[in-house]
């Protein structure tokens, strides 16, 4: 909820390496220094209890703006702490010299008391909110264990041993059944299984293994028995390295700035300047050689042309923007990452559950001759109903769509890679690939074109009735939304690690023409720094737990999510719509999010400057409401004009 710019240039503050908690205990403290100083100056109390409320404040909160805006003006850095330092330097002192000096300085009001505890506590409140978000990545680090298993069975002559899968070496024999997952990276020695490998290659088919195939750590073997002998240990899988690159992903954080200090560097010179001008110019027109009691216009100005609206400026339409942007099933958890996206050169695009929807459907239905659909659906659905995976999932909902209910089943085999053996009732059905049903003696159709996608041909008592095909379909709005970042100058690129037959299809569906297919995690990461290392800006948009290394290694990162992905905190923008059209509101949540904050800064500065050249040279004796009442209308107007965000369209 904080507001973080990326990288750049100029030093990080010193403000936020602070501890969230420190920021927490002096807001709170200078919240209630806040509420005495307000309830003592309505009722009038002695001017010196007053002087010492303000100064506790001074001295208990505003004390971490102190100790870090030293640190940040000897880095050459101008940042909020040193603005902040400055403010409440300048108020206090202004409002303790009247108190104790014989005769007062000039100023239009007697003390400025309430105004520095005001701006100290407004201060820590954004302060606290900017430390807490760069924490809240060290949240969910000790998650990503949940990723790595445990534990392998070792195969010791004939007989088994299990052991933690750190403990497994190069070279070892490993036995894994079916439902769990491998310990280590290997080559399969013995067996013939389906491997689930959406957890490191993006492709939610299951793959099929046998003899002399790759498996990874990580992945769930699916159907059958196998044997394995590991080829790279735990530490060193393709698993291990996505998790380490998430567990380094705060270094990549480390370097963000936050708005507040932005503003600072040009508010603050402009306020002293200002403030210096207003005492020269007093001082000229009015010939005094009293140049010390005058000397109040310049602490006056000092303290209150730094506008405490300032704190809302970039605030207050951040929180606006993620509302508006919530109404688009769109979450901003880094609100600034906007501009690093705007300004990409280039915009990877993962395929499955990105460009598509990451499920399978029937896409279409093709009974043999003298064959009813129902009848086709009928068996295929009868056969897959027991099944566990993405084929069985697409039947049954096309089943369920066309209103038709399996029959039970009295028995049913699943053959990894093949396809499904079932019997129900006096009927034997067989589901599966072509070339299967083509060894068991079943003519098939002549020609199955559908070469890139999925088919799933059914045969019952040994006579074929027809096939389905199954396909992943593109998102709606991926046409558009390609259209417009080609419009925009931008290179799109798909990426995946499917296989280069279906990547090109989504591909050439989309309108994308470069495309990278059978690519794995750590390479997918490997192509994207090179091209940052050759100076252009990167973005990525994905999905997975296989797509994390490059949305960090990118300049922004946006995922489609399900809400249950452990790498959510790591990433700039999710988005939880079915459609790709969000991808091209991020650009006018930006312009307008950009707009909006000029707006308010102006704003500030300039109502704020108006106010106290008014006060100094219309209401020489106002009192100490109209300073707080003038910062916190500004505020009020900042507010108001930041609550446009709310309607993106």
């Amino acid at each position: 909820m904080g507001v973080i710019l990326r990288k750049s240039s100029r030093p990080v503050s010193a403000a936020l390496s602070v501890p969230s908690k420190a920021y927490t205990y002096r807001f709170f403290l200078s919240f209630c220094f806040l509420v005495l100083i307000l309830f003592s100056l309505t009722f009038r109390h002695a001017d010196v209890g007053i002087f010492i409320l303000c100064l506790m404040n001074y001295l208990f909160c505003a004390d971490v703006f102190l100790r870090t805006a030293l640190k940040d003006v000897w880095n050459g850095n101008i940042s909020w702490s040193v603005l902040a330092a400055s403010v409440t330097t300048a108020g206090l002192l202004y409002s303790a010299l009247n108190v104790f000096l014989t005769v007062p300085l000039f100023g239009p009001v007697p003390d400025l008391y309430l105004y520095t505890s005001l701006f100290i506590t407004l201060s820590l409140w954004a302060e606290r909110r900017l430390v807490k978000e760069k924490e809240r990545s060290r949240v969910f680090v000790k998650k990503l264990d949940d990723f790595l298993p445990k534990s392998g069975r070792l195969c010791v002559g004939r007989s088994f041993r299990k052991v933690f899968a750190g403990e497994l070496k190069k070279g070892d024999l490993i036995f894994v059944k079916p439902g769990e997952r491998l310990p280590a990276d290997g080559i399969v020695k013995q067996g013939k299984t389906s491997v689930d490998e959406q957890l490191i290659t993006g492709n939610m088919l299951p793959t099929s293994k046998n003899v002399g195939s790759r498996v990874f750590a990580g992945t769930l073997n699916k159907s059958a028995e196998m044997y394995v002998e590991v080829a790279e240990v735990l530490s060193s899988s393709a698993l291990m390295s996505v998790v380490s690159a998430i567990k380094k992903s705060e270094l990549a954080r480390s370097g963000f700035k936050s708005a507040l200090d932005g503003f600072a560097c040009w508010v603050m010179p402009l306020s002293v300047l200002f403030a210096a001008g207003a005492y020269a110019g007093l001082l000229y027109a009015t010939g005094s050689k009293e140049w010390f009691l005058y000397s109040g216009v310049f602490l006056f100005m000092l303290a209150v042309s730094c506008p405490a609206a300032l704190v809302f400026a970039a605030v207050s339409p951040s929180f606006f923007a993620r509302r508006g942007a919530h109404t688009k099933k769109i979450k901003l958890q880094n609100i600034y990452a906007l501009d690093e996206i705007v300004r990409a050169d280039t915009v990877f695009f993962d395929k499955t559950g990105t460009l598509t929807y990451g499920e399978l459907r029937v896409s279409g239905i093709y009974p043999a001759k003298k064959v009813s659909q129902r009848q086709l659906l009928e068996a295929v659905a009868t056969a897959e109903q027991l099944v566990d995976g993405p084929f069985a999932d697409a039947v049954t909902a096309c089943a369920k769509e066309h209103k038709i209910s399996p029959k039970p089943l009295l028995c049913f085999d699943v053959l990894p890679g093949l396809g499904v053996s079932a019997t129900s009732g006096e009927d034997k059905i067989l589901a599966g690939r072509t070339q299967w049903l083509e060894e068991q003696n079943i003519k098939t159709a002549a020609k199955i074109a559908h070469a890139d996608e999925a088919v799933i041909c059914v045969a019952k008592n040994g006579k074929y009735l027809g096939y389905l095909t199954l396909a992943d379909e593109l998102r709606p709005g991926a046409k558009e939304v390609i259209s417009f970042l080609k419009s925009l100058g931008k290179e799109v690129i798909l990426i995946s690690g499917d296989n280069e037959s279906s990547v090109s299809t989504i591909a050439k569906e989309a309108g994308i023409v470069k495309v990278n297919a059978n690519v794995l995690p750590k390479t997918k990461a490997e192509i994207i720094s090179n091209l940052r290392a050759l100076g252009k800006r990167v973005l990525m948009v994905g999905d997975g737990f296989n797509d994390i290394i490059a949305l960090l290694r990118a300049d922004a990162g946006v995922v489609y999510s399900s809400g249950r992905n452990v790498y959510n905190n790591w990433v700039d923008v999710l988005i939880k719509s079915r459609d790709l059209y969000p991808v091209a509101d991020l650009f006018k949540i930006n312009k307008k999010l950009h707009r909006i904050i000029t707006v308010n800064v102006l704003l500030a500065v300039l109502v704020t400057f108006a106010g106290c050249a008014g006060l100094v040279w219309f209401m020489p004796q106002a009192g100490w409401t109209w300073v707080v009442g003038g910062a916190l209308a500004v505020a009020g107007l900042v507010f108001l004009n930041s609550t446009r965000m709310l309607n993106i369209k």
